[in-house]
């Protein structure tokens, strides 16, 4: 979302109206789900996609014909062979498009993709907010440190995942555009390197944490987010996991991932996730017990870490870790 309030803004400040496009509702087999969008300019896409083939090719000609109307409307798609606008597509899926015409001059939304991006700077918790009456849309947003603007919702719709709901004639929508939950990687070895560029452009924060600052660089971690330079035996005095972050082990010594496995099991980290063979998860999960941790609560620990994909490189590691988090966060998104 970042570039897309960004795009939003350079369009703005050169006085060029866009439209915003944007799947509202995804019903069965789709390219895309709700939520995906693409920005639109009179030559057409700038960024983003709602997932190609020729539903994305049709709804940039008719984004670009609301742009030269200075119209908003609402779109539906039957994704299969004989329907009324035959895609060529047999997804066997139905999607909603929203066609949202934003004006140069609408400085309300202009406050809100500023508001977006300062949350999503600071990364904190922030919200968008969209209400949907025919082809009319209001647009708001809300974070803590901007409560409300433009529209108000109960607290309760703001979730970690898209929510949408209906109240009379209106349709309203509210999804995260920043969360304020982080990537907790500790050990600054051959693997961290190769995860931390993974997850940057998957919009992971990422937080190295090591015991030697050798390893805490930009030389070694250009897209860090953060450096934690501190003990591994206590790490309550560097840092404090919430229930949205997420803990990726992988220290030099497997008497150091452990150590960590027994404070990380007393924190409400939403994922902690160790990497090592069959037998050092034996063995550690055997320890953990006789330290007096319950099954369900070492069945916290993802251990090994990663999709199994049969990776042996650091790279290949890297990626099967990645994929681990992005399907962790959808869950998390769905709990």
């Amino acid at each position: 979302m970042r570039a897309v309030f960004e795009a939003i803004l350079n369009m703005m400040a050169k006085k060029e109206d866009c439209v915003l496009v944007t799947v509202a509702q995804s019903f069965g087999s789709a390219p895309r789900e709700a939520g995906a969008r693409m920005l639109v300019g009179k030559e057409g896409r700038l960024l983003g996609t709602i997932g190609g083939g020729m539903i994305e090719h049709r709804s940039e000609e008719l984004a670009i014909e609301a742009l030269f109307a200075e119209k908003t409307s609402l779109k539906k798609f039957t994704l299969a062979p004989n329907d009324a606008e035959d895609l060529g597509m047999i997804c066997g899926g139905r999607v909603e498009v929203l066609f949202q015409f934003l004006n140069h001059q609408d400085e309300c939304f202009n406050q809100i993709c500023e508001a977006a991006l300062t949350q999503i700077n600071a990364h904190k918790d922030a919200w968008l907010i969209t209400k949907l009456t025919g082809d009319v849309v209001e647009s708001g947003f809300y974070s803590e440190a901007t409560g409300f603007l433009r529209l108000e919702v109960p607290v309760a719709q703001l979730q970690n995942k898209r929510m949408d709901w209906k109240e009379g004639a209106s349709r309203y929508y509210t999804e995260p555009v920043s969360q304020s939950g982080k990537v907790y990687i500790f050990g600054g070895g051959h693997v961290a390197q190769a995860l931390v560029p993974v997850l940057a452009p998957l919009d992971f924060y990422t937080v190295v944490y090591d015991d030697r600052p050798v390893f805490l660089t930009k030389e070694f971690f250009p897209e860090a987010n953060e450096f934690v330079l501190g003990s591994f035996d206590d790490i309550g005095q560097k840092i404090s996991l919430t229930k949205q972050d997420y803990v990726v082990v992988m220290t030099r010594k497997h008497k150091t991932d452990f150590a960590l496995e027994v404070q990380l099991l007393k924190t409400p980290a939403y994922y902690i996730g160790v990497i090592g063979s069959k037998h050092k998860v034996a063995l550690q999960q055997e320890r953990l017990q006789g330290l007096g941790f319950a099954k369900e609560e070492i069945a916290r620990l993802t251990m090994p870490i990663g999709i199994a994909i049969q990776a042996e490189t650091p790279a290949e590691i890297a990626i099967s870790i990645a994929g681990q988090l992005i399907q962790k966060r959808a869950q998390q998104g769905g709990a």
